[in-house]
């Protein structure tokens, strides 16, 4: 286990290792600038299972309310923080177009790039001695990963600005970097090679990586491998 800043009954607690999706949880959290404890909790593990119903990392613990899934937590935290002195926003406004924008990136990230793509590898293939070895679905989802992935380029480029929301940094950053590293692990990430799009998208990738935030995190994680 891992306690990070200070501990008392009032502050976050996060559950969940950095090796998996809890590393978008401890990214947030890092550039909140926030206090939290963080326990660096296997799947199924006893922590994640007192946690968890499906005993699966990550859990946020925010006093007696307790918040899972990856991308719900981004959201919560940063609504929770929004207007504190010296909190970034990193999550819009609700009823604004920018908070539109927001969640159609996150739901679209999570919906057809983690579970539709990157999900059915871990499952298929990595995991495949425990959900069954299919090839057809893994390269199925790889060839649609790569198309969403191309998507996100291309309406990266047309906001013009160096993040998805334009020149603010968001959540929605957090959840792509996220992706594309977990797609580039399994390679997935094509050779940059002539297309414009993709040294885009890689560029993106460097630029949000350089973060003081996300290297805190990293060295979290490395840690504890």
């Amino acid at each position: 286990m891992e306690a990070t800043m200070v501990d008392n009954d009032d502050e976050l607690t996060l559950v969940g290792h950095t090796q998996f999706r809890s590393f978008r949880n401890v990214w947030m959290l890092e550039e909140l600038g926030v206090p939290y404890k963080h326990i660096q909790a296997m799947p199924r593990s006893e922590e994640a299972q007192a946690a968890n119903p499906l005993g699966k990392v990550p859990t946020l613990k925010d006093s007696d309310f307790v918040l899972y899934e990856s991308a719900a937590i981004n959201t919560y935290l940063g609504d929770k923080f929004r207007g504190q002195a010296d909190t970034p926003e990193l999550v819009p406004a609700a009823g604004t177009k920018e908070r539109g924008r927001y969640e159609q990136l996150v739901f679209f990230l999570m919906a057809e790039v983690d579970a539709q793509g990157l999900w059915i590898h871990r499952k298929h293939k990595a995991l495949g001695k425990v959900f069954g070895t299919i090839p057809e679905a893994v390269a199925a989802a790889k060839e649609h990963t790569q198309r969403c992935f191309e998507v996100l380029a291309a309406d990266l480029k047309q906001v013009g600005g160096p993040y998805l929301l334009g020149d603010s940094f968001s959540a929605a950053d957090i959840l792509l970097v996220h992706c594309l590293d977990w797609a580039d692990v399994i390679g997935w990430l094509p050779e940059v090679g002539d297309s414009a799009e993709w040294r885009g998208l890689f560029e993106y990738r460097d630029l949000c990586k350089a973060r003081p935030a996300f290297q805190r995190t990293l060295a979290k994680k490395e840690a504890k491998l």
